[in-house]
């Protein structure tokens, strides 16, 4: 598998690669459940369509990622919103660094 993940809507399943056994996969399963969330399988005409509105599902599913992984994360360190750091938060979950923004922005919303 190329990818790290895919989500099958019909089957309810995601396959992950097992390059993700190696590393810390929490952000590509989230990613993939953000996908399932969001509901991405309706859209798959609207995925393929064009490079931009593949680009927005995939922003869709990499934002409910990180709300996921920040609730779990908050709770589990178990901090008030005013501690949250998002580099550590990003090199513990392996976020990319593209998304440097969408964490910060997520951080101030968070709570």
């Amino acid at each position: 598998m190329d990818r790290s993940g895919i989500y099958f809507a019909e089957e309810k399943v995601i396959f992950l690669s097992d390059k993700l056994l190696e590393n810390n996969s929490d952000f590509e399963i989230s990613h993939e459940l953000g996908h399932c969330i969001k509901k991405h399988e309706e859209l798959s005409a609207y995925y393929n369509a064009t490079d931009f509105s593949r680009r927005k599902l995939e922003f869709e599913a990499n934002r409910i990622a990180i709300e996921i992984l920040l609730f779990i994360w908050s709770n589990e360190y178990d901090f008030e919103r005013e501690q949250l750091n998002a580099v550590k938060f990003m090199e513990y979950y392996n976020i990319p660094w593209n998304l440097e923004s969408c964490v910060r922005e997520s951080m101030l919303n968070y709570g």
